[in-house]
């Protein structure tokens, strides 16, 4: 089965990070291993670009999510977020009943109206991500606007989980604002969406927040060695995204030329307008044993009912799952 749903990476993890977790494995008798972590805080470090305190890590970033609802939900405060956003927070949101209000993207080419955004700001709790998760494009470039909607809130949490395809980041601004919390993710360029791990760049007072409500040693130790493998190997990383960028042009311009509507994206997956309901032909790709996702079977992006999500592959699942969609678009 051709796995274009889950935004995972085609790849497998680096031999390095491989080699990493069988080094550690014979830590597993114990809960922590100090060296370990405070070897991997330096690297992030040092991919990051910023001093380790202001790093701190994760089992996931789905669990920085529920961290941040967590924080909104005890602080009494309204969280705001775009719609469309990742379609897990609808669910969450739910599941931790905390009030939140949308900023709507436009319809047509899912821009974020900044000057709403600003407007809804005062006093709350800020969500978005950058880029997009499903529209695939930036809502946010402006540091100034940025700055602005900072001031204002309560918190900013600002999700870069494509940041090495778009390589767009605010974490700069993390050692002025103290209420800005970057969220980042090791599942997409690093290979290990199964390590489960995620991790934040902000100053202390939102670390100190954050850290005041989860569970202490909750990173399995082989998740931090896959993860410390992977970031000393950072030239199979940059390949990998090479690769993908380069699969993710090829692929829409097949599509754009065959006629489909697809976002610019930046990042590893495309958002693509069937011009009509997508679900049938959803369940025919399926048949041809590609899954995608389709925004039609989501409760709540109903409204979207047009739009596939499709993951980027390697260029000969590509060019299969192309070939294959243009086929049954017109059964």
């Amino acid at each position: 089965m051709l796995r274009l749903h889950m935004n995972e990476s085609p790849y497998p993890p680096s031999r390095t990070s491989l080699e990493y977790i069988i080094r550690y494995s014979n830590f597993l008798n114990l809960y922590h291993v100090e060296e370990l972590y405070e070897e991997l805080l330096n690297e992030l470090s040092d991919y990051v670009g910023v001093d380790k305190r202001f790093i701190d890590v994760f089992a996931s970033s789905s669990s920085i999510l529920s961290l941040m609802l967590t924080y909104a939900k005890i602080t009494d405060s309204t969280l705001v977020l775009t719609h469309p956003t990742f379609h897990v927070m609808y669910q969450l949101l739910d599941n931790y009943r905390v009030q939140h209000v949308y900023v709507e993207l436009s319809k047509d080419d899912f821009t974020l109206d900044t000057n709403k955004l600003l407007e809804l700001s005062e006093g709350r709790v800020i969500y978005l991500i950058n880029p997009n998760n499903p529209t695939s494009n930036i809502l946010l470039e402006d540091t100034e606007i940025l700055r602005k909607v900072a001031r204002r809130a309560k918190a900013v949490f600002l999700d870069e989980a494509y940041y090495e395809f778009s390589g767009l980041s605010f974490k700069d601004l993390v050692m002025e604002l103290d209420n800005l919390v970057i969220i980042r993710t090791v599942s997409k360029a690093f290979s290990l969406a199964g390590a489960r791990f995620g991790y934040i760049v902000a100053g202390e007072k939102m670390r100190k927040c954050l850290n005041e409500l989860r569970i202490g040693y909750e990173v399995p130790i082989t998740t931090q060695a896959a993860v410390l493998g992977a970031l000393k190997d950072p030239h199979y990383m940059r390949d990998i995204v090479n690769k993908i960028v380069e699969t993710r042009r090829e692929t829409r311009e097949k599509l754009t030329d065959a006629g489909l509507k697809v976002i610019e994206s930046k990042t590893n997956f495309l958002f693509v307008n069937l011009g009509k309901p997508c679900k049938r032909y959803w369940e025919l790709l399926k048949k041809n044993e590609i899954l995608t996702l389709c925004l039609e079977n989501l409760e709540r992006l109903k409204e979207f009912g047009n739009y596939l999500r499709v993951t980027i592959g390697k260029p000969e699942e590509m060019n299969f799952f192309v070939k294959k969609l243009l086929e049954v678009l017109t059964t």
